[in-house]
């Protein structure tokens, strides 16, 4: 096994132990590295990112003296899910589109948590979840 496999293996272990924010690094490290599933880690990445994130806004309920680090700590993750999640569905194959966009509306739905949170409007990434689940099911029900 190549240093690509295992570094992918290893964040795969970190996934399924929940330990998020380990295995997005671990993952980030497997893309600086290598190729051929760069796809699969930029997907990860994301998912790992927003899972962050939501243990973050839990903690920002879970804390009220430190409310806004974990809310800023949050926001910063879900940017990074966006980002890798775009980059994902950039990069990989026609057959995985639809669960990346299965997971963009995922993220959507985490940013509006988040907004509602911070006190602001969710209604606008409400819509985009909606619409990227329905787009994703599109996908999944043509592959």
């Amino acid at each position: 096994m190549s240093t690509y496999d295992e570094l992918i293996a290893e964040a795969n272990q970190l996934y399924a132990h929940g330990d998020f924010k380990h295995a997005h690094i671990t993952y980030g490290v497997a893309v600086s590295v290598g190729s051929s599933r760069n796809h699969y880690c930029r997907q990860m990445r994301g998912i790992c990112s927003r899972l962050v994130a939501e243990e973050r806004m839990q903690l920002a309920l879970d804390r009220p003296e430190a409310r806004q680090d974990f809310l800023d700590q949050a926001a910063r993750w879900l940017a990074k899910s966006e980002a890798n999640l775009d980059s994902a569905f950039d990069e990989s194959p026609e057959l995985q589109l639809g669960h990346i966009r299965l997971e963009q509306a995922l993220t959507e739905d985490a940013i509006a948590r988040f907004m509602e949170l911070s006190g602001g409007n969710p209604a606008r990434r409400l819509s985009a979840a909606r619409s990227f689940r329905e787009e994703g099911l599109e996908r999944l029900a043509h592959a």
